[in-house]
């Protein structure tokens, strides 16, 4: 893990000294949520340039950082991102794991990759500009079914919004094995053995302690009951229990 962060550092910082000494932007591969809190927690962005973090839509899981010359103002039209919208899956509906498996089948680095947005009859498939036309031509069957592809030439404007369920609820404190158990609907002693068993992801990276704040905006993966968003904390209860609202990924 370590290695992997050392490498994850120098590939960034690797963006500004191109930046710099060709006076022109620079962007990374598609980065995991694991990857960004590590680049955010990490703090390494220099001063001297401008930076912008983007994955294609508002909502994006994967994005690519961009780093701009300090006299060049970031855009979102400037990040080498193709979308493509996929039509097919008339016999059955094809699932995320369908498109996932079919793209990769055709050799792709998984950080060429964005997010993979299903939508009824169709998804829509981000990727890195300089794969987009070999995948554009090769890409011509998901999950054995005949699909159509075409360019989206604006990303931006594909309205996508994520699906969430709302959850009200209450927890003892702000504590992680408390979100944990809240959230999976447990007791506070079952949620200590899921984050000890590495069970437990805060803002994509395994937390094995307890007692770890969550903010909101963080997010909650706990394996076997989905994904949360920590959307607001509220009031206390009369018992000192805290008012907390999850948003949970459907």
């Amino acid at each position: 893990m370590d290695q992997d962060i050392k490498l994850l550092k120098a590939k960034t910082e690797d963006l500004f000294d191109l930046c710099e000494k060709y006076c022109s932007a620079r962007f990374s591969d598609f980065l995991d949520g694991a990857e960004q809190t590590i680049i955010n927690r990490e703090r390494i962005f220099p001063y001297g340039c401008n930076v912008m973090i983007y994955g294609g839509f508002e909502d994006a899981e994967k994005k690519i950082i961009g780093v701009f010359p300090e006299w060049e103002r970031p855009t979102r039209e400037a990040f080498p991102i193709t979308c493509l919208k996929a039509e097919g899956g008339y016999s059955r509906p094809l699932t995320h794991r369908d498109y996932l498996g079919s793209v990769l089948a055709l050799g792709i680095a998984p950080a060429k990759l964005g997010d993979i947005v299903v939508s009824e009859g169709c998804a829509y498939i981000f990727i890195h500009t300089d794969i987009s036309e070999y995948v554009s031509s090769s890409l011509h069957k998901i999950g054995n079914q005949n699909v159509k592809l075409s360019v989206i030439s604006d990303p931006s404007s594909v309205k996508i919004e994520r699906k969430y369920l709302t959850i009200e609820t209450v927890c003892a404190s702000e504590r992680l094995d408390a979100l944990t158990a809240a959230s999976a609907n447990i007791s506070r002693s079952e949620a200590a053995k899921l984050i000890e068993g590495g069970k437990v992801k805060l803002n994509h990276l395994e937390i094995c302690k307890a007692s770890e704040t969550v903010k909101e905006g963080d997010l909650l993966s706990i394996r076997g009951s989905g994904r949360f968003i920590v959307y607001k904390y509220g009031s206390e209860t009369r018992k000192k229990r805290l008012h907390v609202t999850l948003k949970k990924y459907i």
